[in-house]
């Protein structure tokens, strides 16, 4: 039998719900946020040629934390 490949792993999807239920989402992306753009203020002209694909991870990163945060103070 082959697994789904988009499905996540039992593992995976056990720490991904350990971590919402153990940390404050919102916490964390405002912490990441503000790592990030002060990195980006003392750094600006230095950055990788490849930063934009960082910035995109990132971005996604921070929409999954948001997401997180929006249902965890629903519930």
């Amino acid at each position: 039998m082959s697994k789904d490949k988009s499905a996540l792993s039992q593992e995976l999807n056990d720490k991904v719900r350990c971590f919402i239920q153990d940390t404050s989402p919102m916490r964390v992306s405002i912490n990441l946020r503000a790592v990030l753009f002060g990195y980006l203020r003392i750094a600006r002209e230095g950055l990788p040629v490849d930063f934009d694909m960082v910035l995109d991870d990132i971005e996604t990163l921070f929409e999954l934390l948001d997401v997180a945060a929006e249902e965890k103070n629903v519930k």
